[in-house]
């Protein structure tokens, strides 16, 4: 059992002006800002001290190197999971040296109020890739499919519009020559064809939405030995079953590790890693039920971060060799459940062992991604983005889950604090001086907006809504107040953040039990008003007594509602679009073309309009021809991509095309 919030403030000393601190109400510790002190004079001074040194950011403008993107998003870790924020004198806090190393730098800012775009996984990461609320994308929860339901048996259905524009999108409008990557956990969509498989509707990943390569599980996996339930073996004699918090573990495996640090004969369902038959991550590996995608056919041996580090080293090689700036988008599997920790990792930790374990592998991986961007010659011109996809999961490996929030309320899919404020870095040597602590709210969304920001890009869809701003203006004032609300809406859950208020409605538990003083009414209200800088804990509802403040939050409130289905209809078309007009009848395929311009070796920049299956360049030229608004296709393993505009890049084995009657766009280009 934790100590209680006034026991554990009675270890601190007062609080200073930034450090470690306590709240008089509660004596919850919390490393942030203490706003509450008479001491906001003196923050005040130490801000005007830092405006100088700030002004160095803007000298990285000038810049001429095109720099480099390095998104790094973890699974359900809590504001408190990493060590700068969570005190350790009851040994319940992970060991985190990198993270913290990395939250001190003189190149990172700090957000200590970071938000994820939801409570639940897909949102946020919908988000991350879009700049936008995740409903506008129709992504209105997590995704079906899981460690339970496998990739191959489970079909997400619709995931997210490949109309959306993204972070990859950003890249390869600018005039450099980028390559992207995203390794690690999807679930935003169906990763290869399912035929036969319910549900199945059309195929999304990360080449849909702009990325030129990817190497990824479809949902879920474990911490360690990921898809070791790949591998099944016929055990006579199985060994005992593990301690493990993880209820579906089967006497299957071979040398797994489901819990307890150690090895045994049991393991989780299959969870694999699926890539692009012609990736360059991984050799072609085993079948699935689409050609142009592969199956790892090797076990994780250990980590599965290390292994995601990995194949981010092995594309970070190539394009140093190449000379091309990149976008790396890392998503690991830690720390959502399952999450044993190898054993080495296991053995340091008295309390929760697999939980803080995997905490711990999870940072030897920071600390040493950021060693080969040193190593490499690459660190001073890359920006990093680090954060989580929600709040974290309440299971039997995290004995209370307060240290993982760091006594924020409630958890995982909760719209109170606890499940949407998260861990957030921007580490950037070339824009940020000096180590900044920003109080200002800040989102997920921002990412985006950031990255167009600095390379000076604009979307293909300006009139469309855009819920993200660009951080690069905090880091110039970092105590400004956000000039637009963070908006959160999944799973019938919406809330509004504007600074320091905060409306939220029909608030529920998520994935833990209710806190004081929920717990305890037998109703709850319909709305939720907040002042942050007051109660941080959600503690009093003001919607009663601060009117005023009340109805114009629901000004913003209603109209987020309104403008999420606005985009809905009229920007991806996910959510009701107009009725169509009267069926006609069905029109046979369009007629296979060679009257095209063709770019062999090549593909093409860009999200697609539509992605189709074709057994020849010229029947990829054909359906170019025939649909509306394609400029250019580029066709390669058997599938042709229409794309709604021309830009080339190198891609061995694929085969560029422009229909004729588009040869003067392309002169203009």
């Amino acid at each position: 059992m934790s100590p209680s919030m006034a026991a554990l403030g009675s270890l601190l000393p007062p609080c200073p002006i930034l450090s470690w601190c306590r709240d008089p109400v509660t004596g919850s510790t919390f490393f942030v800002l203490c706003e509450h002190q008479k001491s906001k004079r003196m923050i005040g001074q130490m801000h005007s001290a830092l405006g100088a040194m700030l002004a160095l950011v803007a000298a990285a403008s000038a810049q001429t190197t095109p720099p480099n993107f390095l998104f790094i998003l973890t699974d359900d870790q809590g504001w408190g999971d990493n060590s700068y924020n969570c005190e350790n004198s009851t040994g319940m806090c992970a060991h985190t040296p990198n993270l913290d190393a990395l939250a001190t730098s003189p190149h990172t800012a700090l957000f200590h109020r970071f938000y994820s775009a939801a409570g639940v996984c897909s949102p946020t990461r919908a988000a991350i890739l879009t700049g936008r609320t995740n409903e506008r994308s129709c992504i209105v929860s997590a995704l079906r499919c899981d460690q339970e339901d496998p990739a191959t048996t489970c079909a997400m259905g619709r995931g997210l519009p490949h109309s959306e524009w993204t972070i990859a999108d950003a890249v390869a409008a600018s005039p450099h020559d980028y390559r992207s990557v995203m390794i690690g956990k999807w679930h935003l969509g169906d990763l290869f064809a399912k035929p036969g498989v319910s549900g199945y509707t059309v195929t999304t990943n990360p080449h849909s939405v702009g990325f030129d390569d990817w190497m990824l599980t479809e949902a879920e996996a474990s911490s360690s030995m990921s898809n070791c339930g790949c591998f099944p073996v016929n055990h006579t004699t199985p060994g005992p079953k593990p301690p493990s918090g993880y209820p579906k573990i089967s006497p299957h495996g071979d040398h797994c590790v489901v819990g307890g640090g150690f090895e045994s004969d049991w393991c989780y369902p299959c969870t694999n890693y699926f890539y692009p038959a012609n990736s360059s991550l991984q050799p072609s590996g085993g079948p699935t039920s689409d050609p142009t995608v592969s199956a790892l056919t090797e076990k994780v041996a250990g980590d599965d971060s290390e292994f995601i580090v990995d194949h981010f080293e092995k594309f970070l090689t190539a394009q140093i060799a190449a000379k091309r700036p990149f976008l790396a988008h890392l998503c690991t599997h830690s720390i959502h459940e399952p999450h044993p920790s190898m054993p080495e990792y296991y053995a340091l930790y008295k309390h929760d062992p697999d939980y803080l374990g995997t905490l711990t592998q999870l940072d030897v991986q920071f600390g040493r991604i950021l060693d080969l961007l040193k190593s490499t010659g690459v660190y001073e011109n890359t920006v990093i983005f680090y954060t989580t996809d929600n709040g974290p999961h309440q299971g039997e490996e995290r004995t209370n889950i307060l240290w993982s929030t760091n006594f924020l309320r409630q958890c995982k899919a909760s719209i109170f604090e606890g499940g949407i404020r998260v861990p957030g870095m921007m580490h950037a040597p070339a824009y940020i001086t000096s180590n900044l602590n920003v109080s200002t709210p800040a989102t997920t969304a921002d990412f985006l907006p950031t990255v167009m920001d600095i390379l000076g890009v604009e979307s293909s869809h300006p009139s469309w809504a855009m819920d993200g701003i660009s951080l690069l203006p905090l880091l110039k004032n970092i105590t400004a107040p956000r000039p637009k609300p963070l908006i959160f809406s999944w799973g019938g859950l919406n809330g509004v953040i504007d600074n320091d208020w905060k409306l939220i409605d029909k608030p529920d538990a998520g994935q833990c039990d209710f806190q004081e003083p929920y717990s305890s009414m037998k109703q709850l209200d319909d709305f939720y008003l907040f002042n942050l800088a007051n109660d941080r804990h959600e503690l009093v509802n003001l919607k009663d007594t601060e009117p005023a403040q009340f109805s114009r939050m629901m000004g913003l409130y209603t109209g987020m509602l309104a403008s999420i289905k606005n985009s809905q209809i009229n920007e991806t078309g996910c959510g009701g679009p107009p009725p169509p007009p009267p069926p006609t009848a069905p029109q046979p395929p369009p007629a296979p073309s060679s009257d095209c311009t063709w770019y062999p070796n090549s593909g093409l920049n860009g999200s697609d309009i539509q992605a189709r299956h074709a057994s020849t360049k010229e029947e990829c030229c054909g359906f170019c021809k025939s649909v509306k608004g394609c400029a250019a296709a580029d066709f390669g393993s058997g599938l042709c991509h229409l794309k709604s505009f021309f830009q080339r890049k190198v891609r061995s084995g694929s085969t560029a095309c422009v229909p004729s009657q588009d040869d003067t766009t392309l002169a203009q280009l």
